[in-house]
């Protein structure tokens, strides 16, 4: 009877063990999961970010994306936008991205498994999980356009793009996909007097799919 019972027992315990094991392996892997989709998302945006600035932005005119018409009195009338230019601008964008998104795989996040206790006295210790960075390259870029008031009788009208795009962190035995958005200002100009009730064409987007590496 008593071999009985501390075979109940140790089975039992063995369960319970199990149990505690799944649920502290669980819950570990949503904490991981949790802090590697914040790096990951800030990451990413800091590389679109840099990269659209300085190969896009840098280059970039307001003069080259629209033509302001005047009246006879010199009053800004209409606002015409360069539809040819800011297409190719927003092509050479999704370019951008893409080139962006891939190079986020040359370096793994490394997070210490101390960080996922919430310890404040554990943050930055004990010995790191790899999350791997990966392409997605789904892109969409569209033309944000506002007008903001920039001083007395002066307006400043301002040009962005918009981004959205995904990528794909891998943790071991797990892996989800992220959205990324990010706005850049391309151009602007500040406009003296009233703006003009009529300005064409500050619409549309772009897009590109393309399957990313997931080795």
């Amino acid at each position: 009877m008593a071999r009985k019972w501390i075979s109940v027992l140790a089975a039992v315990l063995i369960i319970f063990l199990v149990v505690i094991t799944v649920l502290v392996d669980l819950q570990v892997k949503a904490s991981i999961l949790e802090i590697a989709r914040t790096q990951a998302q800030l990451r990413a945006v800091e590389v679109i970010n840099e990269s659209i600035n300085n190969n896009i932005v840098s280059g970039t005119n307001y003069q080259d994306l629209v033509s302001i018409q005047t009246d006879s009195n010199q009053r800004v009338v209409m606002l015409q936008a360069n539809t040819v230019v800011i297409n190719q601008l927003m092509a050479r964008t999704v370019n951008e991205v893409i080139k962006s998104n891939t190079s986020l795989q040359a370096k793994a996040i490394n997070i210490p498994l101390g960080q996922v206790t919430g310890n404040i006295m554990l943050i930055g210790r004990g010995p790191s999980v790899s999350v791997r960075v990966l392409p997605v390259q789904q892109v969409h870029v569209e033309v944000d356009n506002r007008f903001e008031q920039a001083g007395i009788n002066q307006t400043r009208h301002i040009i962005s793009f918009k981004i959205n795009t995904r990528i794909k962190i891998a943790v071991p035995l797990a892996s989800e996909e992220l959205p990324v958005t990010t706005t850049i200002p391309i151009a602007d100009t500040v406009i003296v007097g009233e703006v003009p009730h009529t300005y064409v064409n500050f619409s549309g987007g772009a897009d590109a799919f393309i399957k990313g590496s997931e080795k």
